[in-house]
């Protein structure tokens, strides 16, 4: 029988350039790591992109990524900004700047979006094989995604990827952002 129990860790972000680690006194199931369920399971290496950490309360699996997005959100803001003073000054009627600009944040956002879907899917892939070997799969779970940014990151600018990557993964609320300070206001189920 596999015994998940022994991957019930601290959520932690990984080690910074300066050694540091941001932590949070939580834990969660681990997926995505050399000692992580995945590799277990036999998802060796990166074969699969996979979420850090999961959560369980009954039918609910509550998926948890750990992302400094920090620069991202500089860079795609960067773009955003440039791209909309340039619509701004083209000759046409606001209802096709409106599009453009709607297009301009797909695209912008495009990349990071990318990668968070496949983390679900990979994840979604591990859990049910998870699920498979312990004989838990009876009912179809209810899946939703967090996305842990590392403190100081302001979430709000995360906004338009939130509501893309809802759109895309299912109910509104089923994917969220927060930074680790108040993780514990996120978390399906006291994991400490």
């Amino acid at each position: 029988m596999f015994d998940k129990g022994e991957y019930f860790k601290i959520i932690e972000h990984s080690k910074c350039r300066d050694g540091n680690i941001e932590k949070s006194d939580l834990k969660a199931f681990e997926i995505d790591n050399i000692d992580g369920i995945a590799e277990k399971l036999g998802f060796k290496g990166n074969v699969v992109s996979k979420v850090d950490y999961f959560l369980e309360e009954n039918l609910d699996i509550q998926l948890i990524e750990m992302s400094d997005l920090r620069e991202n959100i500089k860079d795609c803001h960067s773009k955003i900004r440039e791209d909309f003073a340039n619509i701004e000054q083209e000759n046409i009627k606001e209802k096709y700047k409106r599009e453009k600009r709607n297009k301009v944040k797909k695209e912008v956002w495009k990349s990071l979006k990318d990668e968070f879907c496949k983390k679900w899917n990979g994840s979604i892939a591990v859990i049910e094989r998870l699920y498979r070997k312990t004989n838990k799969l009876d009912e179809n779970p209810n899946y939703r995604l967090l996305i842990v940014c590392k403190d100081g990151t302001d979430i709000r600018m995360l906004d338009s990827l939130t509501n893309q990557l809802n759109g895309m993964m299912g109910e509104e609320k089923d994917v969220q952002i927060c930074t680790t300070k108040i993780l514990s206001q996120f978390i399906i189920v006291n994991g400490s």
